[in-house]
């Protein structure tokens, strides 16, 4: 990640997370973007990621949450844990917009981008 912002002449802070755990460190952070890669795949660590989404866009009003998921079960589970950590859904692609027609062809999961941001 950090040699993609170089190499597009971005100034960027990258850090791994723990989803639902926060030290000293989280509290100074004031994120512009946070980019979940990878990471709606366990249904029980849904609760705890936007946990901590919420933590980080609260300290940042203006700041979102790009992420991409495989449309899974789960999926009413997101609707009702945004709603319970008060984020909302601003913007859903369907990963074939984004992707060349020859790449779509070897995704056979419906594969969704999600742009989060907090209530206001």
């Amino acid at each position: 990640m950090k040699r993609t912002c170089d190499l597009n002449g971005i100034d960027c802070k990258i850090m791994g997370l723990t989803w639902g755990e926060w030290d000293s460190m989280s509290f100074d952070l004031h994120p512009q973007i946070v980019l979940g890669a990878d990471v709606l795949y366990e249904s029980r660590d849904f609760d705890d990621l936007l946990a901590t989404v919420s933590f980080l866009l609260q300290n940042a009003p203006n700041a979102i949450f790009i992420t991409s998921y495989e449309r899974r079960s789960g999926h009413r589970l997101l609707e009702y844990l945004m709603m319970k950590w008060n984020l909302k859904c601003v913007k859903l692609l369907d990963a074939y917009e984004l992707i060349p027609s020859f790449k779509a062809s070897m995704i056979s999961a419906s594969i969704e981008v999600a742009e989060i941001m907090i209530k206001c």
